[in-house]
């Protein structure tokens, strides 16, 4: 989106000589300030619309946002670009940005804004033209349109009904490289020595890389999902461990041994890293070696100790049960089974941990895996 100046450039006069001129140059500057608030009130509603439908399409994005040129924003650039009907020729008064995380997602969301709204192809620059085959660059998706067909006939829409907004739709490394070289004060002109020029469009090509391997890794992660989605424990006992087939396996066997879990949101970050490296001390390598340190009375008694248990806790309860000694040999641990003063919890965790080993090794247990410990 081009933003507004500071100053006034040109002679503002030149955009009102012709003999398609619709107004003045007096009638021009009313018609900006009582236009302006709806130009505002369209760009509010079609980020509102695009954020709604990003969320019902599960689509991730980094940002939904909008803003309005200001009065001698569009007064210099009906200057500087002599238009000669500022009312048609005018179309990014209002401008809203959509910054996604993938560039496999850019194609969805043009999808989702050219079904929604009224395109105006003429002015509109799609996922298809957006660079020629030997060229890298500056790269975004933006479409001229209105707030669509429906909408501009109900009522509580006649108020902004046929005026154009640009929307732009970028990842997030095409707006950094937009922003560095483009949008603000870093511009780097064009016409530059050759060999500026060549590093120019090595970064860029590079940043065009990147945002294709991202793309591809997210796609090589569902395809991997896919691939053990149907797969059986046993199956599942041929597959190493990651967080992708752990997350699967516990499912899988929680669900044969009739456990319950709480949920968790966080799953395939930083706690899931030491999950994995954790089992390795405990001797824990493969999924068969967990299946079958799970203790037959491990369901019966978390049910009473702790039924909001989650996958984290199940897996280091199966860790501390089939050896303790070794977990205790990985240094740092960042969690604990209780506080130094909560001698409440330390007697409830050492009955618990009593159901599967004799009392003492409970004891010890619980006393090594104390915040003081850690």
């Amino acid at each position: 989106m081009s933003g507004s100046t500071n100053g006034l450039c040109g002679d503002k006069s030149e955009a009102f000589n012709g003999e398609h001129n619709k107004m003045n140059e007096h009638e021009f500057p009313l018609w900006i300030d009582e236009t302006l608030p709806k130009f505002e009130l369209l760009g509010k509603h079609i980020a509102f619309i695009i954020e709604n439908l990003l969320q019902q399409n599960n689509i991730e994005y980094l940002s939904v946002s909008y803003r309005t040129k200001t009065k001698e924003g569009i007064i210099e650039k009906v200057g500087r670009k002599n238009y000669k009907n500022p009312k048609i020729d005018l179309t990014d008064v209002s401008g809203v940005r959509v910054i996604l995380y993938l560039d496999s997602d850019i194609v969805k969301v043009s999808n989702i804004i050219k079904s929604t709204f009224s395109i105006d192809d003429k002015n509109s620059m799609d996922n298809e033209g957006r660079l020629s085959s030997d060229k890298v660059g500056y790269r975004s998706v933006h479409y001229v349109c209105d707030i669509g067909e429906e909408r501009n006939s109900l009522q509580e829409y006649e108020y902004i009904s046929g005026l154009k907004c640009e929307i732009q739709v970028r990842t997030m490394l095409q707006h950094a490289w937009a922003e560095l070289t483009h949008d603000r004060n870093y511009k780097l002109g064009s016409n530059l020595p050759m060999r500026i020029q060549r590093k120019i469009n090595l970064y860029s090509g590079m940043l065009e890389i990147a945002d294709e391997g991202f793309s591809e890794i997210v796609e090589s992660i569902e395809e991997y999902k896919d691939s053990i989605k149907n797969n059986d424990l046993e199956q599942l006992f041929t597959q190493g461990i990651n967080s992708i087939s752990l997350f699967k396996f516990v499912q899988d066997i929680s669900n044969q041994i009739g456990l319950e879990l709480t949920p968790v949101k966080d799953w395939g970050g930083s706690t899931t890293t030491d999950i994995i490296e954790e089992l390795k001390y405990t001797g824990l390598n493969d999924f068969k070696a967990i299946a079958d340190s799970i203790p037959e009375n491990y369901v019966e008694v978390s049910k009473e100790f702790a039924p909001d248990n989650n996958i984290y806790g199940f897996l280091r309860d199966i860790m501390l049960i089939n050896n303790y000694q070794g977990l205790s040999r990985k240094d740092p641990l960042n969690w604990a089974l209780v506080g130094d003063e909560d001698e409440d919890e330390a007697d409830k965790m050492r009955d618990f941990y009593s159901n599967f080993m004799d009392e003492e090794q409970a004891i010890r247990l619980v006393r090594t895996f104390a915040a003081s410990n850690q």
